[in-house]
């Protein structure tokens, strides 16, 4: 048996507390039905903050021994908008105002990753928004909806598994705000 380390997919997240949680499926449910899409599990609804991928398993540890440097004060986020995202196929919930503290969260990770050298996706700038619908092909979405309050206190570690049914997700670790 060999000794090197597996890959996992990995990526630092952001998960709602319950009642923000409930209202995010409340939403998805209602955009399902009406774009003809697949709601995503309550459980697996979450605001990513840096996508790794397939990386060395053998990175977690270091990740996990470095992440207490991320120092900020808690803060509070609010999803009041949805957006049809036609080339991906998804409907999200995202917000009209970034919150400072979202921003320097994200770059503080950024730079810890880079710093351990653990590669991250940064094709895209960070677009904060959290994915409700998949296999959406068409959507007529309300011109507004009711601001989901997102009051967030810690961020996450987490592993996506691929099974023939679903992703699962999975936190690995929390690190509090």
């Amino acid at each position: 048996m060999s000794g090197a380390a597996h890959p996992v997919r990995l990526f630092l997240a952001l998960w709602p507390q319950d009642i923000a949680r409930d209202q995010l499926a409340k939403l998805a449910r209602q955009l399902a039905d009406d774009c003809s899409g697949r709601c995503i599990q309550p459980k697996n609804l979450h605001l990513t903050l840096a996508f790794m991928g397939e990386i060395d398993q053998g990175n977690i540890p270091r990740l996990c021994q470095a992440a207490p440097a991320i120092r900020q004060s808690p803060f509070n986020l609010t999803l009041d908008k949805v957006c049809f995202w036609k080339k991906a196929g998804v409907v999200v919930a995202g917000t009209s105002q970034c919150p400072a503290e979202l921003t320097t969260l994200v770059q503080d990770l950024q730079h810890l990753l880079s710093a351990l050298r653990i590669r991250y996706d940064d094709t895209y700038p960070f677009t904060p928004h959290v994915t409700l619908v998949r296999n959406v092909r068409h959507c007529s979405l309300p011109d507004s909806i009711q601001a989901i309050d997102w009051p967030v206190t810690q961020w996450s570690l987490a592993q996506s598994r691929q099974t023939p049914y679903e992703s699962v997700y999975q936190s690995l670790a929390d690190w509090a705000l």
